[in-house]
């Protein structure tokens, strides 16, 4: 039988790093990121954190990104022990989630065949 525990505290770890990247951190390469998932290892001492940009216009690049998340992960692990009461406070390790962007890209080219499919079946037509 599998434990749940990892999720429910993955959840909690998601909401709490969520809400600090929107009330807490004044970083201005952190205003539009936003938690996409959390994973936490079976023994709850590290907390792979998944996170992408909300601005499309992306002026801060990757890696900046990348480094401030390096530099704020001593805050968030801290903040997150303190509220989630845990035996070990989980490292907190940052990825950045290209998912929405290729989730986006796939959406674009779904709606690119539909057109030249429209497109093929109005010159079939026309004949």
């Amino acid at each position: 039988m599998s434990s749940h525990r990892p999720e429910r505290v993955g959840e909690l770890v998601h909401h709490q790093i969520s809400v600090m990247l929107d009330r807490e951190i004044s970083d201005p390469r952190l205003s539009n990121i936003t938690v996409i998932r959390v994973e936490m290892s079976g023994d709850l001492r590290i907390a792979k954190v998944y996170v992408a940009s909300r601005d499309k216009s992306a002026e801060v690049n990757e890696g900046e990104i990348k480094d401030a998340l390096a530099h704020a992960a001593g805050y968030f692990r801290r903040q997150v022990a303190q509220t989630l009461d845990l035996r070990y406070a989980p490292e907190i390790r940052f990825y950045i989630d290209h998912s929405i962007e290729m989730g986006e890209h796939f959406l674009q080219v779904l709606e690119q065949v539909e057109e030249e499919e429209k497109q093929r079946k109005t010159r079939v037509r026309n004949r």
